[in-house]
């Protein structure tokens, strides 16, 4: 067990906005922290192969695996889509939640969606590559690497039990590092991505975002 390590309303106002969106049962539903949050134009960017809407966007600030879990009843369930797409990790690490109570929390929101969406499909993120701390921090970057691999283990263990889920593979695609050398390499990650903070996407970033998950997403658009 463990203790709630956030107040969990600290993001009610961006999930009221999404409450205000009507809702269209189907869709693919990005969940997850900022990295979605600030892509505003993914539902644009992400289309059927016919053109048509195949996307929402509830990604909310600075959430956690623990958020998302304590939202879905608001912000996943009413929309009954037909794949989820869960971004989780980085909030987390920060607010010191384990490798091992991420997954769990991970779990119990895949579990109700099952429950309540039987045929759902799940893609669910490795922890996606940051700069931030590279140069600045190299003790904190390196333990945030160590927490990113046990991660990240534990996620390709679950997507391989699971032949609901896919594993969402950035360690291994070329599209985030500096060259195909680097490939896998968290501390060799190609910087012209990042905003100032090294933390978010800046516009080529999220080009290179879009082909990814255009990759990534094929066999169901």
């Amino acid at each position: 067990m463990y203790d709630v390590r956030i107040k969990l309303n600290r993001l009610e106002k961006e999930v009221i906005a999404h409450e205000q969106a009507p809702i269209e049962e189907g869709l693919i539903m990005f969940y997850g922290d900022s990295a979605f949050t600030l892509w505003k134009t993914m539902e644009q960017d992400i289309r059927r192969k016919d053109g048509s809407r195949a996307v929402v966007n509830h990604g909310f600030g600075a959430s956690t695996a623990e958020e998302l879990l304590y939202y879905y009843d608001r912000l996943v369930k009413p929309w009954k889509p037909r794949a989820l797409v869960v971004n989780v990790f980085c909030n987390d690490r920060d607010v010191a939640y384990t490798p091992s109570e991420i997954m769990t929390l991970l779990t119990r929101l895949l579990e109700w969606a099952r429950k309540d969406m039987p045929g759902i499909k799940f893609y669910l993120c490795e922890a996606r590559p940051l700069q931030l701390g590279m140069e600045s921090r190299p003790v904190w970057h390196m333990q945030w690497q160590h927490h990113q691999l046990q991660y990240n283990k534990l996620v390709k263990q679950y997507c391989a039990e699971h032949d609901d889920c896919t594993l969402v593979d950035y360690i291994d695609n070329p599209l985030f590092f500096d060259n195909d050398e680097n490939v896998g390499d968290y501390s060799k990650i190609r910087t012209d991505t990042f905003v100032d903070d090294k933390v978010h996407l800046n516009e080529f970033g999220y080009e290179l975002f879009t082909k990814f998950w255009l990759e990534q997403l094929d066999s169901i658009l």
